[in-house]
């Protein structure tokens, strides 16, 4: 059985039109992966990564501690970097896990959130350290480190 040129050049493009759709997503995730790795801001925290946030907020990451994503705003000279995670219980982990003391800023009493100011005992830095009550029991802790 002789099959006919045009019906080759039909089965050429149908299989270049799968190949395709095949690499397009693979084309979009490395995109993304590439952006995300470029704009500093990521939400997949590997034992690199978490050592990284590890020593910049000055904390322990453990297994009560869910990171959940990491924003570098920093513009040349003017540094903002701002880490969000989740816990179980914020008390234990502003008492086990965060290395520096804290301060509670009086200015935000009565809000729906707390907030309160922490900064290192030995580098002058403005750290930020705000607790967010999430519906599902937990609660949401936004770091935030400038300077």
């Amino acid at each position: 059985m002789k099959i006919s040129d045009e019906l080759k050049k039909e089965i050429k493009r149908t299989v270049l039109e799968l190949l395709l759709l095949l690499c397009l997503p693979l084309i979009v995730v490395t995109g993304v992966c590439i952006k995300e790795h470029f704009d500093k801001h990521f939400t997949h925290f590997n034992a690199k990564r978490t050592a990284l946030m590890e020593e910049i907020f000055d904390i322990k990451v453990d297994d009560s501690v869910k990171l959940i994503r990491y924003d570098d705003n920093s513009i040349l000279a003017a540094i903002t970097e701002t880490l969000k995670l989740e816990t179980d219980d914020y008390e234990r982990f502003m008492s086990e896990n965060v290395n520096a003391e804290l301060e509670l800023d009086e200015s935000r009493k009565g809000r729906d959130f707390l907030l309160y100011k922490y900064k290192y005992k030995s580098k002058n830095v403005s750290k930020q350290l705000s607790v967010e009550s999430l519906e599902n029991g937990k609660y949401l802790i936004t770091l935030t480190y400038w300077d």
